[in-house]
């Protein structure tokens, strides 16, 4: 039966629930569908959703489009309906997704060690959680009824609205329902080694990859180390006015407390040979510094060579007075970079050199340089790259497409009615 609208004179009390409904009842509905997320959730013991791959997704996806245009011809004049596409409810839905969204960006989510009450309400996990999925469900809901009714029956002055709105719902089923067949797996290479095409997942599973990578040589370029002077009872780092460590570099000169420190010569590669350091290229090198430090109320004077150490080599401090002890940071690595051997399933073979934020796609996979073996630093022989499949992302690109294009659209038409 359908419910005809009411409408209710300025002035007059107006009662709950009664059609059409307002903002009242809407921020009610989306307060309940949170509070209904949250007891499922806690009845079911905090677990994660499991995402759902293809093609069950695509099903979905499409059951769920056609449903919301079956009601809205079928049922477009029953008022629920006409609120679902009402601004009360859009304000209410995006209200409540808001809300989740910012508690995303404000928990830690998947950690090993949380609170009981955040894994048992979704607020540890929250992208896979019934509150986050039900408010996704209304969100979405809202926006398709919004954009549908705009569209149909069709006319000119809507197309810009419908490209943004369908553009948007377009983009957050893709990201929803795309979850379930996103992969990210890292991949171990070492040098003088077989190439691999093996990835593992966090979860520690193993998944086979239509290609073979082999690292034939990892680089380091690091900075300069930095002078540092650190209290050897407490640990506690000292530092000069600025709250900045110097960089150690030949004729570098700072003031720390009471220290005149200079830096009288800096050698970038060094190595201890027959108890003389000494400058090297061999594996292992590492930075060394020769230091002269002055303190001022006394004048004493320590001269010194200090290094930082590598795996083969432990680390060369100078002892100041009163417990100070004068040392040299870990160099940082300004880029780190593979050269490696791409072979995929036809045999084709290249040699590319991977860099961090400069990935290499091949087979609808982009591989990343993510990491090495840090604690034997720029002599890492191990990369460590991280594979990224996601078969849904051409369609968040066309979600992407449809927003540009009604931004586009909406500037093209606002320019002709000037």
């Amino acid at each position: 039966m359908k419910i005809q609208d009411q409408t209710i004179e300025q002035g007059t009390y107006r009662p709950l629930w009664q059609h059409p409904w307002k903002y009242f009842e809407s921020f009610i509905i989306s307060f309940s569908i949170l509070i209904t997320g949250v007891a499922i959730e806690t009845i079911t013991g905090g677990r994660d959703l499991s995402p759902i791959g293809m093609p069950y997704n695509i099903y979905i996806a499409f059951a769920f489009a056609s449903l919301l245009v079956f009601v809205h011809f079928n049922y477009r004049d029953y008022a629920v309906v006409k609120w679902l596409s009402s601004i009360p409810a859009a304000i209410s839905a995006i209200a409540l997704f808001s809300l989740l969204v910012l508690l995303l960006g404000f928990i830690p989510q998947d950690q090993l060690h949380t609170r009981v009450i955040l894994k048992l309400t979704g607020l540890s996990h929250i992208k896979t959680s019934w509150p986050f999925l039900l408010t996704q469900v209304y969100f979405l809901t809202v926006l398709g009824m919004v954009t549908i009714r705009r569209i149909i029956p069709f006319k000119g002055r809507n197309i810009g609205f419908f490209l943004n709105h369908c553009g948007l719902w377009i983009i957050l089923v893709a990201g929803c329902l795309g979850s379930g067949d996103l992969k990210r797996l890292n991949i171990s290479l070492l040098e003088k080694e077989q190439g691999s095409n093996i990835g593992v997942s966090v979860q520690g599973t193993m998944y086979k990859l239509p290609f073979t990578l082999k690292l034939i040589e990892f680089k380091i370029d690091e900075y300069n180390p930095k002078l540092a002077l650190i209290n050897a009872k407490t640990g506690q780092f000292k530092t000069g006015k600025d709250k900045t460590l110097p960089v150690a570099e030949k004729g570098a000169k700072t003031k720390i407390n009471d220290w005149d420190i200079e830096v009288t010569d800096y050698l970038p590669q060094a190595i201890i040979r027959d108890s003389m350091l000494q400058s090297s290229d061999d594996r292992g090198n590492y930075p060394a510094a020769y230091i002269k430090a002055i303190r001022k109320t006394s004048h004493d004077t320590v001269k010194g060579w200090i290094s930082t150490g590598s795996y083969l080599q432990e680390p060369v401090f100078l002892m100041l007075k009163e417990d100070n002890v004068l040392v040299l940071t870990t160099p940082e690595a300004r880029k780190y970079s593979s050269r490696i051997e791409a072979k995929d399933d036809e045999q084709h073979t290249d040699t590319i050199t991977l860099e961090v934020n400069k990935p290499l796609h091949i087979k609808g996979w982009m591989i990343y340089q993510v990491d090495y073996d840090r604690s034997k630093g720029k002599w890492s022989s191990l990369s460590v790259l991280e594979a990224v499949n996601d078969p849904w992302l051409p369609v968040i690109y066309s979600g992407i497409f449809l927003l540009l294009a009604g931004a586009v659209y909406l500037f093209w038409i606002g320019r002709g009615k000037k």
